[in-house]
């Protein structure tokens, strides 16, 4: 359920540990309005969302004890919530309603978490994008400022056969003082391979091994297929070494290894042998599936194929990390912001989301405009996402928001000192999400 009082409302803090303990909650009026609803407040109760409750429609309200409520000097109210379980609580605000009845006033929504997930936090990014320096629309610079107003946390460029676009977004971020993390990366195609794979983030080009000693890496590859039945398809047995040894290299570069949209449709078929898409499944040297993306609506069923067979998968008893990611080619088209994945690690820094992606700690989205967002992810994960859908993300992504129209004016006009402005706004996300989270 939206919190339809998130812009008149501050609760400080929104996700706090599990404990036995009580813990402080501070509700604050950021508007006369909201001010004038808190001093109706008499009585609050706690409601944890999974615990089952007796009674038939609200009469069970009745049943909860009444929680510890105080209200201090400047109207805000100070609450004390017992969060013994894992998930989501609602704090029932009441009124009274005479002769000893209550009627609701207002509700919000905190989350209890335990210690391994609370020491994480969640970084939203995209790690497969393309600029004008292949076959997208813009500049990297424009690419990168407008991946931070769509409310990222990192990014990388990934443009076709190309690594050094990458690095220029990367110095187009520091030139800004932006905080987002832009990482290095390229779609790797390699002679001979069909499969897309994604080099994110690491430390050399792929594709320009292979194409400065196409010799080796052909041999090497053959290599890789050795293992393979003798009676495999020859294009085939080729493919899944090249794949390999690209998956391989990539992690040697201190990269992660995405295996790219195997259900895209091209030229009225599908771009990879099922043979092959059988067998780098079933094998899982990539890092991580590309569940989620693309370039127009049309390829949602490609999505939804992915998907399916990511589920099959894991009820296989595999563990294949699922990440959403654009495939952009433009940054207002329809598609914009539709897919990305959120990555649970304690800080904003490559080698803690590259390890946090091979853990399975990483949500594939999958958000079409008005339409309840699809997750792909380890099911605790993808509770605590919704939740961060309704109550985080909306307030962090107006933060990032503001900084990335800043910076794309300044690349496609020029008329505004971004550096100046952009450092003078250096840790508002942070800062946010300091008071989102309890003090461990």
């Amino acid at each position: 359920m939206a919190n339809t009082f998130r812009n008149q409302f501050t609760v400080t803090p929104q996700v706090l540990k599990v404990s036995e303990e009580e813990k402080r909650i501070i509700i604050h009026a950021r508007q006369g309005h909201g001010r004038k609803l808190l001093d109706m407040v008499s009585s609050y109760r706690l409601i944890a969302m999974y615990q089952p409750v007796p009674g038939e429609n609200r009469k069970w309200l009745k049943t909860l004890p009444e929680g510890k409520l105080k209200r201090l000097p400047n109207g805000d109210l100070e609450l004390y919530a017992r969060l013994p379980k894992e998930g989501e609580y609602t704090l029932y605000l009441e009124k009274a309603a005479g002769e000893g009845d209550a009627a609701e006033v207002m509700t919000f929504a905190v989350y209890a978490l335990k210690k391994d997930l609370f020491d994480l936090r969640p970084w939203k990014g995209d790690f497969h994008i393309h600029s004008s320096e292949s076959d997208g629309k813009e500049t990297p610079e424009f690419v990168m400022a407008t991946c931070r107003r769509d409310g990222f946390d990192f990014m990388a460029l990934t443009d076709h056969h190309q690594y050094a676009p990458s690095l220029a977004a990367q110095k187009a971020a520091c030139e800004c003082n932006c905080d987002m993390l832009v990482l290095p990366g390229e779609e790797v195609h390699l002679p001979g391979n069909a499969p897309h794979i994604i080099n994110f983030g690491g430390n050399r080009s792929i594709n320009e091994l292979a194409h400065r000693d196409e010799e080796k890496y052909r041999r090497e590859s053959m290599e890789y297929a050795k293992t393979l039945p003798e009676n495999m398809d020859s294009i085939n047995r080729f493919e899944i070494g090249a794949s390999e040894w690209a998956f391989d290299r990539i992690r040697e570069a201190g990269g992660v290894a995405m295996f790219c949209h195997p259900y895209w449709h091209w030229q009225y078929h599908n771009y990879v042998d099922e043979e092959v898409i059988d067998h780098l499944l079933d094998h899982n040297r990539f890092d991580v599936l590309e569940v989620f993306g693309g370039m127009s609506k049309q390829q949602i069923e490609m999505n939804m194929l992915a998907m399916h067979r990511w589920q099959e998968e894991r009820a296989k008893g595999k563990i294949i990390p699922a990440a959403g990611v654009s495939d952009g080619h433009g940054c207002d088209t329809s598609v914009s912001n539709w897919y990305y994945t959120v990555i649970f690690a304690e800080k904003l820094e490559f080698p803690l989301l590259a390890e946090a992606i091979r853990a399975d700690r990483c949500v594939g989205v999958h958000r079409l405009p008005g339409e309840h967002p699809l997750l792909a992810g380890n099911f605790r994960l993808c509770k605590f996402t919704y939740f961060l859908f309704r109550e985080f993300y909306p307030r962090h992504d107006e933060i990032c928001h503001l900084e990335g129209t800043i910076m794309r004016s300044y690349y496609s006009e020029g008329s505004i000192n971004a550096p100046e402005v952009i450092s003078s706004l250096s840790g508002a996300v942070a800062s946010f999400m300091r008071s989102f989270w309890e003090e461990n």
